[in-house]
């Protein structure tokens, strides 16, 4: 369960700073996803800090007993030795970075910080008020400015430029979740959000969403995907798979039923809309869920 991954490949990067001699940052990773993936396993890291950064797309995760959805812009921290993952859902389509720092419980030195310095700062990230808030616009440039610098071999502020980088990211990250008294979503978005998943086995169609909120079509679709991170047809089917999966688990509709009541053309496109954002069809999670039940 106790789980670190360092390997790299063509839609994954992750670099291993200890190898730099950075005692206590230990890596950095971002992965850039076209098409979902399998889900990540429910894990745990041992006396180890994740910062995770959604540059773009939408992510459920699920951390100990709450769940979190993320979206293009959002942070989520999970404290050490805290069981977290994707749960049922897989990995989706879109950029994301994250961060592991080492916070033993012994006096360390994080950085070139005292070690003084070094639990004020970690004693920040770990109380915030709350672990799932907006970042800032500035942090993709900083995250990728460390894997610039991590590849320029020769240079002789390699390592001071990336150690400004993280601490720099690091203030960011508690610069933005000191400020979560303010909204993340505007009301007329929420509106719409709510809306959506109240009714989904009705066929909702996107002029009339900026209609109820006085938006011009363009406008609204420019909106939502700038609060949210994807656009609103997008956000429709995934609140639609998700009815899907709640319904399938309770057994009360037949796939193809479902597929016509929550408002598909045809069988057909659901599952292939089902596969798309759970990476199996709706019969391949029926039939997992009954292995499930026979194994138990």
């Amino acid at each position: 369960m106790d789980y670190l991954d360092l390997k790299s490949d063509k839609e994954r990067m992750i670099i291993d700073l200890s190898i730099m001699g950075f005692k206590n940052v230990i890596l950095l990773g971002h992965y850039s996803y076209k098409e979902t993936k399998k889900k990540l396993e429910m894990h745990k890291h041992v006396d180890m800090l994740e910062i995770c950064f959604l540059e773009k797309g939408s992510q459920y995760y699920q951390i100990g007993e709450e769940n979190y959805l993320l979206q293009g812009g959002d942070i989520l921290i999970t404290h050490p030795n805290t069981i977290h993952g994707t749960s049922s859902f897989p990995e989706e389509k879109g950029n994301l970075f994250w961060m592991m720092l080492k916070v033993p419980k012994t006096p360390f030195k994080l950085l070139n910080l005292t070690t003084d310095e070094s639990k004020i700062l970690t004693d920040r990230l770990l109380n915030l008020k709350k672990n799932h808030f907006k970042g800032s616009v500035d942090m993709k440039k900083i995250l990728l400015n460390i894997f610039l610098c991590y590849n320029k071999k020769n240079d002789p502020l390699r390592k001071i430029e990336i150690t400004n980088s993280i601490l720099n990211f690091l203030l960011k990250v508690i610069q933005c979740g000191d400020k979560m008294s303010a909204k993340r979503v505007s009301n007329d978005i929420e509106y719409c959000c709510k809306y959506i998943e109240e009714n989904t086995f009705q066929k909702i169609y996107i002029w009339k969403l900026a209609e109820m909120v006085n938006l011009s079509e363009s406008r609204f679709k420019h909106k939502f995907k700038e609060e949210l991170g994807i656009p609103p047809n997008e956000y429709i089917l995934k609140i639609k798979i998700k009815k899907a999966k709640e319904l399938i688990r309770k057994k009360e509709y037949s796939i193809t039923n479902l597929a016509y009541d929550l408002g598909f053309s045809t069988a057909s496109y659901f599952s292939t809309v089902f596969k798309k954002y759970q990476g199996i069809t709706p019969t391949e999670f029926k039939s997992s869920l009954e292995l499930e039940i026979t194994i138990s």
